[in-house]
């Protein structure tokens, strides 16, 4: 026997990633309803994190903040419409300067879909000039997820895009998704004329979100995504170097619309309404009781969030949950390709979601200016080689993905990454690693009309959360020690005057605690 030792294999690892999936919609996360058998096995062998929650619970501020591990005030992603910095240090390029081969099948978000740009074009039309990455770069440097170009050619990715070798992009969202995607679907016989509600065989009449596509399972975005991982894992299988791929589904996110056996999977009387439906919102924002005053009415675009009807609710969340199991199906097939390969055991699988959905607590739909729970809390789990199984409630953030990845595959993390790795955490689950997680939105237009465009700061910490809007008197805070379910603003109230006191302190490190200080001093000066 060589008394030398084989130097340890680097783990291969999997990202899955779903779209607006919260932390509650899948088994392993609580729910008793919908049904994820794979994604619950890989929970059950892995580290689960009850307490992950994003950095900024919108696309695509949040998907470049797992990419960065950077806050959106930090890597300049603030909201959905401002593409990644094509130089930005990535996790992944990381991973790729240290050996590993790079790949994402799905939806990536780090560049516009091109959509409305008249709209942001007449919102800034106002604005100073500034020196800014689209002013520095070739025409067509931030073009490379826009769906017009994609449809009408096949479109060949950079060798590096923000770290990733090879990429196969989903775009957008549904039956509608466009991109490499299209091209298969059409190489498979189907029209893609023939997709979306108006050619739908089923919508339901109450909200035009929710309808079943003419198009049949093996055609959808979920079956594609689940099949060409599973085509790309098998490839780097056969070679010696580790690998990443980000399988990176663009459902449950609305609308929901699954195909096929999927539609009809769940029965809305199956689904109750949450606990908090009827919230009065007595002390809420006046935003949000507009909302409740007209609730079933989805007033704006396909994008506002509303309160639905009772009705409304049950039929989306079936909808939605048989978007997830055929997910869970996608991801089953994942898996099983990393078996069939021979490196199951070799191969971290990670799962986690971009941001949530209100999905009926406190009588709400979807997202934007909403950091209750189920906007803000995200499933987490890393599973494979060296992960004890285990379920932790130590506030963690998606932040953490990239340092933990780093630190499983024993690649040196980078300058200005403010995750925090939680591989101590995995035979350690009572470990805490932060105080408090921090939460930063903006928009690119004043939702709340309160004379500037939106912009929020939040902290959570193991009893309370704090909201402040930026240009208002009225804020959110929860002791959530006493009221879990977020059901009573104590903003105003002079008996919590401590607490808030106390929340705002915690709020104004945790800004601090975030500042870029990536600039390096070159001397005294």
């Amino acid at each position: 026997m060589n008394d030398q030792q084989e130097p340890k294999r680097r783990p291969n690892v999997v990202l899955i990633m779903a779209d607006q999936l919260r932390a509650d919609h899948v088994g392993f996360g609580g729910n008793t309803v919908v049904r994820t058998p794979n994604l619950d096995r890989i929970a059950e062998r892995g580290a689960r994190f009850d307490r992950a929650y994003v950095a900024n619970p919108i696309c695509m501020p949040n998907r470049a903040s797992l990419l960065t591990s950077r806050v959106p005030s930090a890597h300049g992603t603030r909201f959905n419409g401002i593409p990644v910095d094509p130089d930005a240090n990535t996790f992944v390029r990381q991973l790729r300067a240290g050996g590993y081969r790079t790949m994402l099948v799905g939806k990536a978000h780090f560049q516009n879909l091109g959509n409305r740009p008249d709209f942001a074009a007449q919102l800034t039309a106002g604005d100073l000039p500034t020196p800014g990455i689209d002013r520095r770069r070739e025409p067509g440097w931030d073009r490379w997820e826009d769906v017009d170009l994609h449809s009408r050619e096949l479109v060949e990715m950079p060798a590096d895009y923000y770290g990733f070798d090879r990429v196969e992009l989903a775009l957008d969202h549904a039956d509608y998704a466009g991109g490499h995607y299209e091209h298969w679907l059409r190489a498979r016989g189907f029209d893609p004329a023939n997709r979306g509600v108006e050619h739908a065989k089923q919508v339901y009449a109450g909200w035009d979100q929710v309808y079943q596509p003419e198009m049949p399972e093996d055609c959808y975005p979920t079956a594609w995504v689940g099949e060409r991982s599973a085509a790309m894992i098998a490839e780097a299988a056969a070679d010696d170097a580790p690998f990443f791929i980000q399988c990176s589904f663009p459902d449950p996110h609305h609308p929901f619309s699954p195909p096929g056996r999927f539609y009809d999977m769940y029965d809305p009387d199956d689904i109750p309404l949450p606990d908090t439906f009827d919230d009065p919102h007595t002390d809420s924002w006046q935003r949000i009781r507009d909302m409740v005053a007209h609730r079933g009415e989805q007033r704006g675009s396909s994008m506002s969030a509303f309160a639905p009807s009772a009705e409304q609710f049950r039929e989306a969340a079936a909808r939605e949950y048989g978007a997830i199991t055929f997910i869970d199906e996608a991801v089953g097939a994942i898996v099983e390709a990393l078996e069939s390969a021979g490196v199951l055991d070799d191969t971290v699988v990670v799962v986690t979601s971009d941001h949530g959905d209100m999905f009926g607590d406190h009588g709400l739909m979807l997202k934007m200016g909403l950091h209750y729970d189920g906007c803000v809390r995200v499933p987490l789990v890393f599973s494979g080689p060296g992960v004890a199984p285990s379920a932790s409630r130590s506030l963690v953030s998606s932040l953490d993905v990239g340092p933990t990845i780093l630190d499983l595959a024993d690649v040196e993390q980078f300058q200005g990454m403010q995750g925090i790795g939680l591989t101590g955490l995995f035979d350690d689950s009572d470990r805490r690693v932060r105080s408090a997680v921090y939460i930063e939105e903006d928009q690119m237009f004043d939702a709340f009309r309160v004379g500037r465009p939106t912009q929020m700061r939040t902290a959570i910490t193991a009893d309370a959360r704090i909201t402040v809007l930026h240009g208002s008197d009225d804020g959110e805070l929860y002791d959530l020690a006493q009221d879990p379910d977020e059901m009573h603003n104590r903003w105003h109230d002079p008996a919590f005057a401590e607490l808030k006191a106390r929340m705002l302190m915690t709020l104004m490190q945790a800004q601090m605690e975030h500042t870029d200080t990536t600039l390096r001093p070159t001397a005294m000066a």
